[in-house]
């Protein structure tokens, strides 16, 4: 009798080890599971989740709420790395808070992720080196632009606008005249006196077109 009662109470010890290692395993799948879901479920938010931090970016950027605008973005960049939209507004807070430096990188990041960039990201990186009297550097984003050609003006006042908010996109819309004088300035202070001739014709005809000075 001894021996069968410790054999029924190994077993039971055996079936209750079984039992709680079954609810452990079930716990980890209800764990992983639950992991899974939640991952998902911000894959599948996460361009709606981008789209309202965005939101946020223009509203504190028409504020004038630049550091605001500089965390959010780094909070868009933390979730998608490669969003062109939240890499160029942070460009502009920078270079709102003056920050030239922080902005030159963030504005080389879009460049970085389109190449073919002919817009804003150029412009305000001529922009940049401009103020860093970097003249050569400046005339290389700026002739950027400039070699879109007839589409230069479209795309970058079309940038321009998409990126600045309240006054300072209302302000921006003769920007092609501003960087034809910036350019203008930079060949001059580089010496090259053929193309301070060709763009002085240029940047002629578009202030005579545009005869408000929005700057």
């Amino acid at each position: 009798m001894p021996h069968t009662h410790s054999h029924s109470k190994g077993c039971c010890d055996h079936d209750h080890e079984h039992a709680h290692e079954h609810h452990s395993m079930s716990l980890d799948r209800r764990w992983l599971l639950s992991i899974l879901i939640v991952v998902v479920l911000l894959i599948l938010l996460r361009p709606f989740i981008v789209g309202q931090m965005l939101v946020r970016v223009t509203s504190y950027s028409t504020s004038s709420s630049y550091n605001d605008a500089v965390r959010i973005c780094k909070k868009i960049i933390a979730i998608d790395h490669d969003n062109r939209q939240a890499w160029t507004s942070l460009g502009y807070a920078y270079m709102d808070l003056n920050q030239v430096d922080r902005a030159i990188q963030a504005f080389e990041q879009v460049l970085f992720l389109n190449p073919e960039d002919k817009g804003a990201a150029s412009f305000e990186l001529g922009q940049a080196y401009y103020s860093k009297g970097d003249y050569a550097r400046a005339i290389e984003y700026f002739e950027r632009v400039r070699s879109a050609g007839p589409r230069a003006a479209a795309l970058l006042d079309a940038d321009i606008l998409k990126y600045r908010h309240g006054t300072l996109g209302f302000r921006s819309l003769n920007s092609m005249q501003t960087l034809l004088s910036l350019l203008l300035e930079s060949y001059k202070h580089t010496g090259n006196t053929a193309q301070v001739a060709i763009i002085q014709k240029e940047y002629d005809f578009y202030k005579n077109k545009h005869s408000g000075v929005l700057f």
